[in-house]
């Protein structure tokens, strides 16, 4: 019996273009034999079921799989108040996870440069801030998702510390990302526990020395470290896999089935 629950985040597929958008029932057939339990995909990517709530519940009742939370992603920093635009894109995604059991929003962020970085981090944050009471109002669990690629706007452990000091932790919490972290220059472990109780959403994602992407298990990071760590804090939440390498790009498939197997073959029998 697993301490936690384990699920997948659509982006190895989502790296593969447009082909698999809408695709669901493919993604929900390989997280299955994965041995996973649930899926995590924003609606653009769930194409004609991420307009249909109803559709996507049959696919998930028919691999006995859950909705781990559904993603949404903006350009948040320029101004610190939503756009209506920003409000009803909130409120369709809203709208879709409602109707699935322990609805849960993951944010995330894209931006094409970091100038003016701190007076965006906190107009972002506000933005974020305003969504999580949006949803908390709804019912709906928040948690905020940074990232590591080379415009992001929360990269470094000072935006770490400009992010989590503006977070609303009674409407938004975070969801760290093990890769995105390292590749920062960060300590992994260091800031896991410095956050714990901040963490109710994980992302679990492996990397190399050079900070090239790898499969899970295969890079620097002590999965079994931090699960020990979420299971000391009595965490209740999900960990997700996911996996960005360039072997992922070429088969999502595949790297899927091999975080699988990584997660029965080494992490189940640890007791995680």
């Amino acid at each position: 019996m697993s301490k936690f629950k384990y699920g997948c985040e659509s982006y190895s597929w989502v790296m593969s273009g447009d082909k698999y958008i809408g695709d669901i029932p493919h993604l929900c057939q390989v997280i299955k034999r994965a041995g996973l339990t649930g899926i995590e995909t924003s609606l653009r990517m769930a194409g004609k079921y991420g307009k249909d709530p109803s559709l996507m519940a049959e696919v998930l009742e028919e691999f006995d799989l859950q909705l781990v939370a559904t993603s949404l992603g903006g350009n948040f920093g320029k101004r610190r108040a939503l756009t209506q635009e920003e409000r009803d894109a909130a409120e369709q995604t809203f709208n879709f996870i409602s109707k699935f059991p322990e609805p849960r929003l993951s944010l995330s962020h894209y931006s094409s440069d970091r100038e003016n970085l701190l007076e965006r981090q906190c107009n972002a944050m506000a933005c974020y801030n305003e969504i999580g009471t949006m949803a908390k109002d709804k019912g709906i669990a928040c948690s905020l998702h940074p990232s590591s690629y080379p415009t992001s706007i929360f990269i470094t452990r000072d935006d770490y510390d400009v992010m989590l000091n503006e977070m609303n932790f009674d409407a938004v919490k975070y969801c760290p990302d093990t890769g995105h972290i390292a590749r920062g220059d960060m300590d992994v472990y260091e800031i896991f526990t410095t956050y714990i109780s901040m963490i109710d959403h994980v992302h679990m994602k492996d990397i190399t020395k050079d900070k090239k992407w790898a499969a899970n298990g295969e890079g620097i990071i002590d999965f079994p470290n931090l699960l020990s760590m979420l299971d000391q804090a009595d965490y209740k939440g999900w960990v997700v896999f996911e996996e960005e390498s360039d072997q992922a790009r070429l088969d999502p498939d595949g790297a899927t089935i091999k975080n699988g197997l990584y997660l029965q073959n080494t992490l189940l029998p640890l007791g995680y």
